[in-house]
């Protein structure tokens, strides 16, 4: 018998979850917005009601408790090396969705270690083309919890909708984009890269993006490219902002908050969320 892949095993633990009701997850379908320098698809998914949100004050984090130690054994899918274990995000808005957390307590707040890069690529070469990762880095970058975690989720088919980097292109003479309107920094990766050329690029786009001058920033990475961008905060009243909504893939809990996005202009709010040029 052929054995199960990573996604033939993820797909199929995902689905029994959800039929039992233990995983928040519904088919949703995206809307796309219009603007320019590049197009927003919105995902609107009732599970994010229910996620647990720590203020940025909250002691969780910065308790060094492991916040994923009680989960269910029907969400855990592999270890990842000593430092990472792999499982299924619970508050779901795409199907499959993984959580990459530290098995160990570090702070949310931290930047992307060599381990963290290593094995982020190590379940991203796995799964294929088709999945990137998101890292949340502090309050200000749209973290939700406190402790250490990356997701990886399915890219849209190129049809739907797709991140600048890919829209924009990439040049070997500059990190940035001149339409993009907040400050940022992109690379192009070279071909299955070992954990210390990702964290000498993850390094130089934090040096070249001004990360350090703000409190936190999110991170994004395909098997084609890297992308960094500095945050200047992860909230305005109802509306907040990861790493995805800061490349244009805007996840909300209702209409409204979709309709709140386009009567700011989501452009303008990405620009208020980040950093401007």
């Amino acid at each position: 018998m052929e054995k199960e892949s990573l996604e033939q095993r993820s797909l199929r633990q995902f689905d029994t979850l959800v039929e039992r009701g233990n995983l928040l997850w519904r088919t949703t379908t995206p809307q796309l917005i219009h603007a320019s320098p590049f197009n927003f698809q919105f995902r609107s998914a009732n599970s994010l009601t229910a996620k647990p949100i720590l203020s940025s004050t909250d002691p969780g984090r910065s308790k060094p408790t492991n916040a994923f130690s009680d989960t269910d054994p029907g969400f855990h899918l592999s270890y990842i090396g000593p430092s990472h274990t792999l499982i299924l995000n619970k508050y779901c808005v795409v199907r499959p969705q993984f959580l990459l957390h530290t098995n160990t307590f570090v702070p949310q707040a931290d930047h992307l270690t060599e381990a963290d890069l290593g094995a982020a690529w190590n379940v991203l070469s796995s799964l294929g083309k088709g999945y990137f990762v998101i890292y949340n880095c502090g309050f200000e970058g749209g973290s939700s919890v406190g402790h250490k975690h990356l997701q990886i989720l399915p890219l849209p088919p190129k049809e739907e909708f797709r991140f600048f980097p890919d829209i924009l292109g990439i040049t070997l003479e500059s990190p940035t984009s001149p339409r993009i309107p907040f400050r940022h920094a992109v690379k192009a990766l070279p071909s299955s890269p070992s954990s210390f050329q990702l964290i000498e690029i993850y390094s130089s786009l934090v040096e070249q993006s001004g990360v350090n001058e703000v409190a936190g920033h999110n991170f994004l990475m395909t098997e084609d490219w890297m992308l960094v961008i500095p945050r200047r905060k992860g909230r305005k009243g109802i509306l907040s902002a990861n790493a995805a909504a800061m490349a244009g893939m805007v996840w909300v809990t209702s209409e409204v908050e979709v309709r709140q996005w386009v009567e700011h202009g989501p452009m303008k709010l990405l620009c208020e969320f980040g950093v401007l040029v």
